[in-house]
């Protein structure tokens, strides 16, 4: 294995932290609509172009800030929580849906953030998140973000998702060192890229299911010793930006 290539690509985190993680650690643990800002920004990006997603987070942005984004914020949540978030149930649909940009189903998926950050100390997901991961509750807490039979997470967030969010978390606040290796592939989301570049570094064999393959770049870091979460964030932005990185090597 070539050696170098296994340290440039981790080193692409930094490229994927400069592009994605300019957000101030401060404002998101005391500014709940920033936080759940942040948590959108991951959330809208269910397995299809990031163009559609893109579009999709825009849209999502455009019913939300007017309301949560000025010093009304607690007040007009409590209004829209009473009336059991009709108005933007409503608005949401004139945007996202069928014959628009995404689906039903990304509606159903921020209302259903939106309930369940009502739940959390001050409203702020992100906060709460870092307390969780600090208190060595990261699996817990991956599990309780999931929608599913044994949990009432949030709708449309399963294993990628939450890691992607949690990972970003964990970067932003520089977290690795509160994250046990039994619970580190909570942080590892798997994509189209992140899976093909594990199999070229025979990482995991070729059609590995996503939860072996985020456990098996977690051991093969360690081995080594590469950050797992840098490695996982310059896989994607590797894999993403494959031809404009190529192109910027010929020209080189």
């Amino acid at each position: 294995m070539n050696e170098n290539l296994v340290r440039a690509i981790a080193e692409y985190a930094d490229w994927y932290c400069r592009d994605n993680l300019g957000q101030a650690p401060r404002t998101l643990e005391t500014d709940w609509w920033q936080a759940f800002n942040f948590f959108l920004g991951r959330a809208c990006y269910q397995g299809r172009s990031d163009v559609q997603s893109d579009r999709v987070y825009e849209r999502a942005r455009e019913v939300l800030e007017p309301l949560f984004l000025g010093a009304q914020r607690d007040l007009n949540y409590e209004s829209q929580k009473g009336d059991n978030w009709t108005e933007i149930n409503t608005q949401l649909r004139e945007r996202i849906g069928k014959g628009k940009v995404g689906k039903a189903r990304d509606v159903e998926m921020i209302v259903s953030a939106l309930q369940f950050i009502g739940a959390l100390p001050n409203k702020n997901i992100v906060a709460y998140s870092v307390g969780e991961i600090r208190g060595g509750r990261l699996q817990l807490h991956y599990k309780q973000l999931q929608r599913s039979e044994e949990t009432t997470g949030i709708r449309q967030v399963g294993p990628k998702v939450a890691a992607l969010y949690l990972r970003d978390v964990a970067s932003l606040f520089q977290l690795a060192n509160s994250v046990d290796d039994s619970s580190a592939f909570c942080l590892q989301p798997v994509d189209t890229w992140v899976q093909q570049i594990a199999e070229k570094l025979k990482i995991v064999d070729k059609d590995a299911d996503k939860q072996t393959t985020q456990r098996a770049i977690v051991k093969w870091c360690h081995e080594q010793r590469i950050p797992p979460i840098r490695f996982n964030q310059g896989a994607w932005y590797m894999g993403y930006y494959s031809l404009k990185l190529l192109l910027d090597l010929l020209s080189r």
